[in-house]
């Protein structure tokens, strides 16, 4: 849970004999995250080949409307060549091809001429009231007629075009920002129409369109096609849903075979397997030669997050992923979340709607699932403040607080914040110092950012600070301490990189870094301040738009949406601090990132 699992760097090496078989085993341990072949794609052709084909397939089955997920891959394990499977598939698509292409163009002119029918429709009853455009297609015989849907703003500049030519016009609104317009004219003129039309860049319809028949028409065309759409789908449906599939299949094995390296025996692939599962992953290549090494820093990370915390994991990944070797900082970061959420938002009110409308976010929407989850618990954190502060919907004499009011010690608030700042920022250099310890970094452990001697000069800083300023006792000799610490880490610097100037400059930015981190969580204190004194005004607004000996329904409505409008608006804010508090102060002690989660190489048994 506090590390990533561990990890071995594996090499097999396959003979041609068992290439496909034992690429096959492979995919169906599915514990293989394979390393990227920077080198020469060996089978990059067939790899192109299948995904082309892949593409046409999925195209097919998706105009005949089959689903994919009825099919099974039909591939025998082990028995099948992939090159001969790759030349069957393109024999059956190629004589399919021309018949379902023919099918779907022809649906695709039948839906354009549908949709030209829809806007003559529209066009006919826009102009209704002014004429019967269906009658005119019918019997205008020594008159041209033209129907277009032309801009609205651009009625005015078509009008004067055409005027010398004086055709008879009608116009009628369509749609916003469009016109409909039939334009009745002399057929000598009709060249001069259809370019006054194009400059506007309005649209013609076909006066065919308004013709009878035209209609009856089509609907026998949709009938007939629909009528050959059936026959293609009994002839071809099956086929293709079992192509897709094995297609499906094919590509997996291909995209593995281009991480393949030649070598005297074979074929090597190169990879990474959780450690726990070496055994098991050789007993399923007995054919095979497998070496195991131990995994550098470039291994893929596998998090054991428990369930309950896992959708934090979300916000991990939007600032960096977690390297190997390094804390899994999930675990930290989702406690730090509830406790920092809760310590801004603290009431018993509002946490639990929090955590009502994290349960709905949860269940009723899946895609917003982790979303859902976090408010849960940052709810919880808000419920657990509020017993402390003694606070439902912002009323503090109903509960006993268990520790203090804020509103009524802003001294003891804004302290309370700054030693939640010192224990997690005290946490990250702990959390640091392990990671440290497992990569076996002594040189950083001692003197990095996050090291030992920076984790003494921080506390002997607050030390210093508390017995100055809450004591009021000297501390001379604490500060000579200090400067000693402070001297020795800038003096590792100098040896390290050189530069005495810029590195003694650079450990004093970082001294008031540690100091300015610390002051930053005092706003923890200011925004529980702040909750509170929403609610001082929220309850004056109420009086005053009610008698406050009574308490009517005015008052309580005030009440009510007060609190929604707080929910919303703090609940956004409090989120904001909070993300800020963790990733400037809190993450970056311990935290590196740039790692790749582990996403190994899986075939679906058959």
């Amino acid at each position: 849970m506090l590390f990533p699992e561990r990890m071995l760097h594996t090499e097999i090496t396959l003979k041609e004999r068992n290439l496909y078989s034992g690429l096959e085993a492979i995919g169906k341990t599915g514990m293989l995250h394979i390393e990227p072949n920077t080198g020469q794609r060996l089978f990059y052709r067939q790899y192109e080949r299948a995904e082309k084909l892949l593409t046409t397939v999925e195209e097919y089955i998706h105009f005949l409307k089959i689903y994919p997920s009825e099919t099974k891959s039909g591939i025998k394990s082990g028995g099948e060549d992939p090159g001969e499977i790759l030349s069957e598939i393109e024999s059956d698509i190629s004589s399919a091809a021309p018949e379902i292409n023919h099918l779907a163009n022809a649906f695709k002119r039948l839906e354009q001429k549908e949709n030209l029918l829809k806007q003559a429709e529209e066009f006919s009853e826009a102009l209704k009231e002014e004429v019967d455009i269906d009658i005119l297609a019918e019997r205008l015989e020594y008159v041209g007629i033209k129907t277009a849907i032309i801009p609205s703003e651009r009625i005015e500049t078509f009008t004067i075009a055409l005027k010398r030519y004086n055709p008879m016009i009608l116009y009628a609104g369509i749609s916003e920002g469009s016109t409909a317009a039939a334009i009745l004219y002399d057929p000598d003129t009709e060249s001069h129409i259809s370019t006054a039309i194009a400059k506007i860049e309005g649209r013609e319809l076909s006066i065919s369109l308004f013709r009878q028949g035209t209609r009856e028409e089509t609907e026998a065309e949709r009938s007939r096609l629909e009528k050959e759409f059936a026959i293609s789908v009994r002839r071809y449906g099956k086929r293709l849903g079992e192509h897709y599939a094995r297609l499906k299949y094919l590509v997996k094995i291909f995209s593995v075979r281009n991480a393949l390296e030649k070598c005297e025996t074979g074929y090597r692939l190169s990879g990474w397997i959780p450690r726990r599962k070496s055994g098991k992953f050789r007993n399923a290549l007995p054919y095979a030669s497998i070496n195991f090494f131990v995994a550098g820093d470039d291994a893929p990370v596998l998090l054991h997050t428990p369930a309950f915390l896992k959708s934090f994991e979300s916000m991990i990944r939007g600032f960096s992923y977690p390297s190997y070797n390094e804390i899994n900082p999930t675990v930290p970061f989702a406690v730090a979340f509830i406790v920092m959420f809760g310590a801004m938002f603290g009431d018993i009110g509002h946490g639990l709607i929090l955590m009502m409308a994290g349960s709905m976010v949860r269940h009723r929407w899946k895609s917003y699932k982790n979303l859902g989850d976090i408010y849960i618990l940052a709810g919880t954190g808000s419920m657990l403040f509020g017993f402390f502060y003694g606070s439902l919907f912002g009323i503090h004499d109903l509960i006993p607080h268990l520790f203090f009011s804020p509103v009524e010690r802003v001294d003891l608030s804004i302290y309370t914040g700054i030693c939640i700042g010192i224990f997690f920022i005290s946490l990250s250099f702990f959390l640091n110092i392990f990671s440290m310890l497992r990569r076996k970094a002594f040189s950083s452990l001692v003197f990095g950012e996050g090291g030992i001697l920076w984790m003494l000069i921080y506390w002997l800083a607050i030390g210093i600070s508390i017995k100055a300023m809450v004591f009021r006792l000297p501390v001379s000799s604490e500060l000579l301490l200090l400067g000693g610490l402070v001297l020795v880490v800038a003096t590792m610097l100098v040896i390290r990189k050189g530069n005495p100037f810029q590195n003694l400059f650079a450990t004093m930015i970082r001294l008031f870094e540690h100091a300015v981190n610390t002051i930053s969580f005092a706003r923890l204190g200011a925004f529980a301040l702040a909750h509170g004194a929403l609610f001082l005004a929220l309850f004056s607004l109420a009086d005053i738009v009610s008698d406050p000996q009574i308490h009517g329904p005015g008052y309580w409505f005030i009440i009510l949406l007060g609190n929604l409008f707080i929910i919303g608006l703090e609940g956004v804010v409090v989120t904001i601090q909070t993300l800020r508090l963790e990733y400037y102060e809190f993450f970056k002690r311990f935290f590196r990132g740039g790692g790749h989660p582990y996403t190994p190489y899986r075939l679906e048994s058959e």
